[in-house]
């Protein structure tokens, strides 16, 4: 357990010193204060407006820093063959993974944090309501952070950083459109292709159970049920992943 917590110590600290986490942070300042601006073309909606533009700048900053944190970590170590030197030490190759996706994982998770206290900030200095639904969008984030940064890291254990990235954004919006392919694979009629659109959608990340932010939109409550399987599916769903991970990351040939 100590090999493991000083590797997720190191991957955060190698992550916070990462130029683009410094940035993203303060475009992110920028962002959401700039929904402040947007009120001045509004009437009724200004609580709306906030929340609409807060959370979906939280959600797009923490998707883009989870995806290029996860897919940059092993090909870094990799190219810069650093992972020589901690591979001579008594840590397996699945510590490894585990260590510098939490690291990563924590990185991503302190800014997204750091954000979610800004965007909460701005309602009550603005006096928007401030409810469950709101609290309940920013787990979601932090739920699809989880399953993104995994996804990222099974994809860098065996390809190169451009792929991996790429092959991450896919799924992030195929992801997305999970219920439609279902949708799509129910209306058709060739047995082929319905068994393929099922069995994608089962495969896929489903990141749209882990959307609240519209219903924070329209203050619709999400309630402690549909949160509890959001939190199993996203924590099953990544810990999956990681473990293949692991398994191709142990059966990689570094020479």
């Amino acid at each position: 357990m100590t090999a493991l917590f000083a590797l997720i110590l190191n991957g955060f600290r190698e992550s916070r010193r990462n130029r683009v986490t410094v940035v993203v942070f303060l475009f992110a300042f920028a962002m959401i204060f700039s929904a402040t601006f947007a009120l001045e073309f509004t009437v009724v909606t200004f609580a709306r407006v906030i929340t609409d533009i807060g959370l979906g700048v939280m959600s797009l900053i923490s998707v883009f820093l989870a995806i290029f944190l996860s897919t940059a970590m092993l090909p870094r170590e990799i190219e810069r063959r650093t992972i020589f030197m901690i591979m001579s030490k008594p840590i397996s190759r699945s510590l490894f993974v585990v260590g510098r996706f939490l690291g990563g994982l924590l990185t991503v998770t302190f800014v997204t944090l750091i954000m979610a206290v800004l965007f909460v900030g701005q309602l009550l200095f603005e006096g928007a309501p401030i409810v469950h639904a709101h609290f309940a969008a920013i787990l979601g984030v932090l739920l699809e952070v989880v399953v993104l940064s995994a996804v990222g890291f099974f994809f860098a254990t065996f390809a190169s950083q451009y792929v991996a990235v790429s092959s991450t954004v896919g799924l992030y919006f195929l992801g997305h459109l999970a219920r439609d392919l279902y949708a799509l694979a129910e209306r058709s009629q060739v047995t082929l292709v319905k068994f393929f659109g099922k069995l994608a959608y089962y495969v896929l990340p489903n990141l749209e159970r882990l959307d609240f932010k519209q219903r924070a939109t329209y203050f619709d409550p999400t309630t402690w049920g549909e949160l509890g399987m959001a939190t199993l599916y996203s924590v099953g769903y990544a810990t999956l992943v990681i473990a293949l991970a692991c398994v191709l990351f142990e059966r990689r040939d570094f020479k």
